[in-house]
């Protein structure tokens, strides 16, 4: 009987921790779909059609108050996977989905994930075990918000753009920044301003560069540090 051959690596780690056989399984059900930069994927309140799988960009969950404001819980990088409340029997959204960061994804319909979660394999373990790191994020952002100084806010969120990004420098507007923060944009404009002054990052026409990653990340809060360690446990 020929040997079969290993399915081609994936870059989102949820799929790269699955054993080969399952992630095969899993293939035919993959499209690979582009991430176009602020891009709404979904509203809160729309039924969950897809889940996506990040290869690279960034997903920015959001949370849209009843007079309009916007803030962030939370990213879904590849780390992750979007629309991972399929996996706790879950359809409905309760966030908007907007891509900070472009990229592509591997994206599978509701029902073949639902198909494959009544399978005994490992795809549902693995998609809690990340659920509850989603958790510990959205957790740790509600905590920052109203325990840290927006200095020390804007470091830890571009140090998680910066994880995602393919260098050093990513485009980034004033008016999402502040968005982003929970903060007026004159704000985040003197906060960038600071970080810029003591040349941890160069910021021009809507683009950042990361300069100094090391100053940035002993300036940033301690919930990067909390939130990127719990995304690296094994398992996930």
């Amino acid at each position: 009987m020929p040997k079969k051959s290993r399915p081609p690596p994936s870059r989102n780690r949820l799929l790269a921790a699955l054993p080969p056989e399952e992630y095969r399984r899993l293939l035919p059900h993959l499209e690979s779909v582009p991430l176009p930069f602020m891009e709404v994927l979904y509203e809160g309140g729309e039924p969950i059609r897809h889940v996506h799988f990040p290869d690279d960009g960034l997903i920015s969950l959001l949370v849209v108050m009843g007079d309009g404001t916007v803030r962030e819980i939370g990213v879904v990088g590849n780390e992750g996977a979007l629309g991972i409340a399929l996996a706790l029997g879950v359809k409905t959204a309760t966030t908007r989905a907007l891509v900070q960061l472009p990229g592509r994804a591997m994206r599978m319909k509701a029902g073949a994930l639902r198909d494959e979660l009544g399978r005994d394999g490992a795809l549902p373990n693995v998609l809690r075990r990340y659920a509850h790191s989603l958790f510990n994020q959205v957790s740790q952002s509600a905590a920052c918000l109203s325990s840290h100084a927006v200095d020390k806010r804007l470091s830890r969120w571009l140090l998680m753009t910066h994880d995602h990004a393919p260098g050093d420098e990513f485009e980034m507007k004033h008016e999402f920044m502040a968005t982003m923060l929970g903060a007026t944009r004159s704000v985040v404009t003197r906060a960038a301003g600071r970080l810029q002054n003591e040349k941890m990052i160069h910021y021009t026409r809507g683009r950042v560069a990361v300069l100094d990653r090391n100053r940035l990340e002993a300036t940033a809060c301690e919930c990067y540090a909390v939130v990127k360690a719990e995304s690296q446990r094994p398992g996930l």
